[in-house]
């Protein structure tokens, strides 16, 4: 994980919205939305989180988040 990214992990409000993953490249590789984005995306990055293998190549690959 980036350190741009772990930044805004820290500062994602508490409350609803989208958020848009994108790679290393900037490309767009998943469009989400939430009641709560700073839990909804902080989920996908717990460690020990129970994730299938779809979330697992898709956390892999997050390189900045936008909100």
């Amino acid at each position: 994980m980036t350190p741009t990214l772990q930044q805004k992990l820290k500062t994602l409000p508490d409350r609803p919205g989208c958020y848009i993953m994108k790679d290393e490249h900037g490309e767009v590789i998943y469009v989400g939305k939430a009641i709560s984005l700073k839990n909804r995306v902080r989920s996908y990055f717990q460690k020990g989180a129970s994730r299938g293998p779809k979330v697992e190549r898709l956390v892999g690959r997050v390189a900045d988040l936008d909100v």
